[in-house]
């Protein structure tokens, strides 16, 4: 019995070690793959803001099947969120909100999708990602 323990820690620690040996990489603008992440969140977002938008991207971080996007929406014509005409305007209106969005993505068989996501975090909130995906932070650096 504890063979068995001892060899699925030894492979858990394998696929990790594996997970923080793929390269990050930042697709920008010309890049096919940053259209299908951002595509893959819009709707997410949409539904949060009520609203089409558009994303000013900080950071976009791909690795492996994973990906990470810090950035700031807008409305599709360029002008910023209205925050006061979401349920975000108390955290608004009480200046505890940034108006960035973070999500978490991971690519399967059907293409990419939302695993988390934050609008308006005023701290570090991808470093729960960390803990609760094991992923390593170098997904989550700036380019």
């Amino acid at each position: 019995m504890i063979w068995r323990w001892g060899i699925g820690l030894i492979l858990a620690l394998c696929v990790a070690a594996a997970a923080r040996a793929q390269p990050v990489t930042s697709p920008d603008r010309s890049n096919p793959l940053r259209t299908e992440v951002l595509d893959a969140l819009r709707p997410t977002i949409q539904a949060e803001t009520g609203g089409p938008v558009s994303f000013v991207v900080g950071t976009i971080n791909v690795m492996g099947e994973w990906a990470y996007v810090g950035a700031t929406p807008v409305r599709r014509d360029g002008r910023p969120i209205d925050w006061r005409a979401t349920k975000f305007k108390q955290d608004f209106e009480d200046d505890v909100f940034s108006g960035l969005v973070l999500a978490l993505l991971r690519r399967d068989a059907k293409g990419w999708a939302v695993v988390d996501f934050v609008i308006g975090p005023t701290d570090v909130y991808w470093l729960n990602w960390v803990e609760k995906y094991k992923l390593p932070e170098a997904l989550f650096a700036a380019p």
